[in-house]
């Protein structure tokens, strides 16, 4: 187009175009690319990124329970290791671990669901070649020498992880069970010498 048709076509393009000197302006000119960008951004977004972070955060909370889990069977096992026999369910030691559990995902689930279990045991040495383990049956009255089991077994299961996994209709998570074995200490300390009467 000649500059000197600017003065008779002023409308609609030719109007803008006599106004840059006969050139289309730059914010006439229309990118197709950059709608094509967005849409693959929200299709990277929808597909994989918010996908990836649900996972991780999901893997994460199971990994921080999964640890919670193992290490208050340890803790338990540690408190019936040092405190007397008290009964066969090891009572004490139920009720103590759902008092100090660690914080973890549906912690309310111990003593319903996650079931706590304390087991004692005695040492079979009738073949010394190939020593076992019998149940243990208090000879005496209980938080005495004469009612000393020789180890214990604290162990939780039953847990399931709900957490998250439900929003997407996923069944629940079953967690594996923990189990940890000790020997026995001292009957878990005498208050007196004089008066052998241990602690619960």
């Amino acid at each position: 187009m000649r500059i000197a048709d600017c003065g008779f076509r002023i409308s609609g393009r030719t109007a803008r175009r006599c106004a840059s000197g006969g050139r289309t302006p730059h914010s006439a000119i229309r990118n197709p690319q950059s709608g094509q960008a967005a849409f693959e951004t929200a299709i990277l977004f929808a597909v994989v990124l918010v996908p990836l972070t649900f996972g991780l955060m999901v893997v994460a909370e199971l990994a921080w329970t999964y640890h919670s889990l193992v290490s208050l069977t340890r803790q338990g096992a540690r408190y019936a290791a040092t405190h007397c026999y008290l009964d066969a369910a090891g009572s004490n030691v139920t009720t103590w671990m759902r008092a100090n559990s660690p914080p973890f995902i549906d912690r309310q689930q111990l003593g319903g669901s996650a079931e706590i279990q304390v087991s004692y045991w005695m040492h079979d040495l009738t073949d010394p070649t190939n020593p076992g383990m019998l149940p243990f049956e208090c000879g005496g009255d209980a938080c005495t020498p004469a009612c000393q089991p020789d180890s214990v077994t604290v162990s939780v299961s039953g847990y399931r992880f709900t957490h998250l996994v439900t929003l997407i209709g996923m069944q629940p998570i079953q967690v594996p069970s923990f189990a940890t074995t000790v020997e026995i200490e001292s009957l878990g300390g005498y208050q007196d010498l004089d008066t052998p009467t241990s602690l619960p």
